[in-house]
């Protein structure tokens, strides 16, 4: 799924990689949007995992391979044989991803024109039984860079303990409220943030949310993605920070990047990791469900959606 496009002929929510063309051609799997990984990603991604060096994307999980099995007016269904290597064993393990993305009406009602909400389920299975993996749900959002930054809010309970999983996140970057946790994007220097298990608000579908103001435009932007298939506890989830590879794991999680051109401002993410995969006889599996919907209205329209789905009544915006 590239665009998130509430409004027609709107911008995109979700961020597009300027170089769209090229990236597809060269076969690139930064082309934006939303995408599924498997995580940990300490296991998948780091050629050198003990020194956490030589980070890469396995081509074989993204871009993959998709074809379309089928379609309509309002949803469609991917598929892929997918191939990943534990960096650790260099055991390979292969399998299927099987995506498929339908829309949606409001989880609830705003009375906002400008929405537009896609349902995307995630089946999966890799040849292996007893993997200690999860499934990993991410989308990349748009920034207007430090002039202008978006905030990631994530609800959690009373006084949470937020993670870093790169390098200590400094205060200007991070603000902590009583009911929920703002991260800044700004796409000028890398940091990840992660939210423990013990401290999400599991009665609340909504697990992430992303605003920022739109380029060109008094109006604002609001992405939430919504799931119950995540992690319930440390024990359910395995991927482990690079700051603290040996203490607690983070569920929720937002990345902000870094932009070298200054006309090419790059991406945040926000992100799930979910649920972790189940053995089924020989196999490992997962099979997760999550939403991402979109809006587009004043600053007053979007702070009031907010309230609604996330339940926070004064926001930390940066």
């Amino acid at each position: 799924m590239l665009g998130i496009f509430p409004k027609k002929n709107g911008h995109s929510l979700s961020w597009i990689n300027p170089d769209l063309k090229e990236i597809i051609q060269a076969n690139g799997n930064n082309i934006g949007g939303d995408r599924y990984w498997i995580s940990p990603e300490r296991a998948f991604f780091y050629k050198d995992p003990w020194n956490w060096n030589e980070w890469f994307c396995p081509s074989t999980l993204d871009p993959a391979n998709f074809q379309m099995l089928r379609m309509n007016e309002r949803s469609c269904t991917v598929q892929s044989k997918i191939a990943l290597i534990n960096q650790f064993t260099k055991e390979k393990y292969e399998g299927e991803i099987t995506r498929t993305f339908k829309i949606i009406e409001e989880p609830i009602p705003t009375g906002l024109e400008a929405y537009c909400g896609i349902e995307i389920s995630e089946e999966c299975w890799l040849n292996k039984k007893d993997l200690e993996i999860n499934g990993w749900s991410l989308t990349n959002v748009i920034s207007l860079g430090p002039r202008n930054p978006g905030t990631v809010i994530i609800p959690t309970l009373s006084n949470p303990k937020p993670l870093s999983y790169f390098r200590t996140i400094p205060g200007d970057r991070l603000l902590i409220g009583k009911d929920h946790v703002s991260f800044k994007i700004d796409v000028s220097d890398i940091y990840k943030l992660a939210v423990r298990p013990e401290d999400i608000n599991y009665d609340l579908p909504a697990k992430i949310s992303y605003i920022t103001q739109l380029p060109n435009s008094k109006d604002y932007g609001l992405l939430i993605k919504l799931s119950n298939d995540i992690p319930k506890s440390q024990a359910e989830c395995h991927d482990v920070s690079r700051d603290h590879p040996d203490m607690e794991i983070g569920v929720i999680q937002s990345y902000n990047s870094e932009s070298t051109i200054e006309n090419k401002l790059n991406f945040g993410e926000i992100e799930l990791q979910l649920s972790p995969f189940k053995t089924e006889g020989e196999l490992s599996a997962e099979h997760a469900t999550h939403q991402i919907i979109g809006y587009i209205g004043s600053r007053e329209e979007i702070f009031e959606t907010l309230q609604k789905y996330l339940n926070i009544k004064e926001p930390n915006l940066f």
